[in-house]
């Protein structure tokens, strides 16, 4: 049995790794992100603003957070706008938090386009073993997304007028990269929140989203960490 010096040197321990998990933040994830399993399925869903990275220059933008474009009524949070250029952003998600493993995934957007301004779609393992530093070559329509009329915001589904264009993509076990690429859009684009789902069929609804459990990545990270810590410290 522990001695009380013993317990309280332990709990200070304690306290200390959490303090260090917290303040580590999360390198391999959205910072907030929600799961469900509709129909069978699994999903991972992540609003467009929380990218973990983009171009130097910031071609993408914040609509609402950096000034550039007020969101659409009925959007969740801000949105995301291209401000003019040609530029990038990089999502990291873990399919695991979903329940989800290695295979088809299709990747969906809660979007506004009413000029069919489509862009990119790049998956890391799908496209290419390395993030890339250069925009890469593109092709039609295997890397497209977004290329129909969207002019409400809409779950869209398809990559190029009906066909899955980019949308369909092999992800990996637990943690997956993704970038969008500028092909065509402008000011007139939102993106609000971004889906993959394993059921390639599975049609979202606002409600669906709505309904799907939160998550944050940095409580995820701490709590598998803290918990391995506990056990450790009991020994």
């Amino acid at each position: 049995m522990l001695t009380r010096a013993q317990l309280s040197g332990k709990i200070a321990a304690l306290a200390l790794c959490a303090f260090v998990v917290l303040a580590a933040g999360d390198a391999y994830a959205v910072a907030n992100f929600r799961v469900s399993q509709y129909d069978g399925g699994h999903q991972i869903w992540f609003e467009a603003e929380d990218f973990d990275e983009r171009d130097a220059n910031e071609v993408y933008k914040r609509g609402d957070a950096e000034g550039v474009l007020d969101p659409e009524d009925g959007a969740f949070g801000d949105i995301i706008t291209n401000s003019g250029g040609d530029g990038w952003l990089l999502y990291n998600f873990d399919i695991s938090k979903a329940g989800g493993s290695a295979g088809e995934w299709r990747f969906i957007g809660r979007i506004i386009n009413p000029s069919n301004a489509s862009d990119w779609l790049w998956v890391l393992g799908d496209d290419g073993d390395e993030v890339p530093e250069v925009k890469p070559a593109f092709v039609r329509p295997d890397h497209i997304i977004f290329e129909n009329d969207s002019p409400v915001w809409t779950w869209r589904t398809d990559g190029d007028f009906g066909g899955d264009g980019g949308t369909v993509n092999e992800l990996q076990k637990g943690e997956n990269t993704m970038m969008i690429w500028t092909r065509g859009s402008n000011l007139t684009d939102q993106y609000d929140v971004f889906l993959w789902a394993d059921d390639l069929l599975f049609a979202p609804t606002d409600d669906d989203y709505i309904n799907a459990e939160e998550k944050n990545a940095l409580d995820v990270q701490a709590e598998g960490k803290l918990t391995t810590t506990w056990a450790d410290l009991r020994r």
